[in-house]
């Protein structure tokens, strides 16, 4: 059976959820930058921009000379990560395999949906047409038998939407005018050493490589000739590997005004706690790993990390880790403007049998008693109905 791979690639994806909630910013010159510092480097730029000469990794005072109407947005990854995850939503009722690449680009595989959805290029066309219909998303799309010339295939169409198939037996001929730099899997290291090497041995093409022997190919060029004969043959046999289902929990705070104390945000941060520790304990599972993103009101972000050495769900075992995180991830004194709090690496509680028959709240020590009492009120009451002091100010 002939593999069916797509490669969807999103360009300038921050820039293209930027424009889906704000009309302002469409058909004009768009780059994604830290606005704290004229300084900054350029990460994402429209076509717009583009065209107007700008190109990413230029500092922005310089961007906004050449291009005096140019509109900036600050990074937001947990804004872009969210999309991610939404784009993932929307092509899990097509694809029965997806592999993400980074945000806005993905991997599909349609291997055998032929009967369920038609030709897969008439699905590849239905998701570029939903993307902007839906989301506004412009994409461009590559088809072919494998992930290397799919990639391939959607990185050298010009401007969204496109979508652009390779058939079968092809892709030495698509591959044959491209330089080898194309290639995604080149590693960075390695690339100036070996495109010295193929600019002395006049292999400036993919189709030039390929018209070598495998045997010479590697006595010029050692290693790295094994991939690189079958790349530059269209040959890719790597598959497109699931996403791991890792279940996650996650809340997050918007501070509004901005704030600096420590005190305050660290009542915001108990309250997030306190939510995802219930969430834990209705679902009878304990995490291993939490994980804190704070914001800052000039768009730079902290993040922090720390395995547990046991699984938990109270919120006395959570609470001094949660205030290392902060303390790590706070140390700019800029006002803070969102909390993201997260728990992952689930799992369910080991439980220890009792011996006796009796009830299992009188055996827990008394600060879990206390948690269990103040799930019970808040079920029944709701969440306003009780709360501890330091969270006062922001409920």
């Amino acid at each position: 059976m002939d593999r069916h791979i797509i490669c969807l690639q999103i360009p300038s994806f921050q820039i293209a959820v930027a424009r889906s909630a704000d009309s302002a910013l469409r058909n004009r010159p768009v780059a994604v930058a830290l606005t704290h510092t004229p300084r900054a480097l350029i990460r994402e730029l429209s076509q717009e921009a583009l065209h107007e000469g700008l190109q990413p990794g230029i500092p922005l005072d310089i961007g906004q000379l050449i291009c005096p109407g140019l509109r900036v947005i600050p990074p937001d990854s947990s804004l872009l990560h969210a999309a991610h995850r939404e784009l993932q939503h929307r092509i899990s009722g097509i694809a029965p395999t997806w592999e993400s690449i980074r945000p806005g680009s993905l991997f599909l595989d349609l291997t055998g949906t032929t009967r369920l959805f038609g030709p897969p290029i008439d699905t590849a066309t239905r998701i570029s047409r939903e993307l902007i219909e839906q989301q506004r998303w412009p994409c461009l799309i590559g088809l072919a038998g494998n992930k290397l010339v799919s990639q391939l295939a959607a990185t050298t169409l010009a401007k969204p939407p496109q979508v652009l198939s390779i058939p079968p037996g092809a892709e030495a001929a698509f591959l044959a005018p491209l330089p080898p730099l194309f290639l995604p899997g080149l590693h960075r290291s390695s690339i100036a050493r070996l495109s010295q090497r193929l600019e002395d041995l006049n292999l400036r093409t993919l189709g030039a490589i390929a018209s070598v022997s495998f045997p010479h190919l590697h006595a010029a060029l050692g290693d790295p000739a094994n991939l690189l004969h079958e790349w530059a043959l269209g040959i890719d046999s790597s598959p497109v590997h699931p996403p791991i289902t890792q279940p996650v929990i996650e809340r997050s705070a918007h501070l509004d005004p901005d704030e600096v104390d420590d005190a305050l945000v660290l009542g915001r941060l108990y309250r997030l706690l306190e939510q995802i520790c219930t969430t834990l304990r209705q679902q009878q599972r304990v995490c291993r790993l939490i994980m804190l993103t704070v914001r800052h009101s000039d768009h730079v972000e902290q993040t922090a990390q720390q395995i547990l050495p046991q699984g938990t769900y109270w919120e006395i075992d959570l609470q001094p880790a949660l205030m290392e995180l902060f303390y790590r991830c706070f140390r700019r004194r800029v006002r803070l403007t969102r909390l993201i709090l997260q728990v992952s690496r689930l799992e369910p509680p080991a439980q220890q049998l009792r011996l006796f028959d009796e009830s299992a709240s009188a055996v827990l020590p008394r600060a879990h008693r206390l948690s269990l009492a103040l799930d019970q009120i808040r079920t029944q009451f709701g969440e306003q109905a009780v709360a501890w002091g330091r969270t006062l100010r922001w409920r």
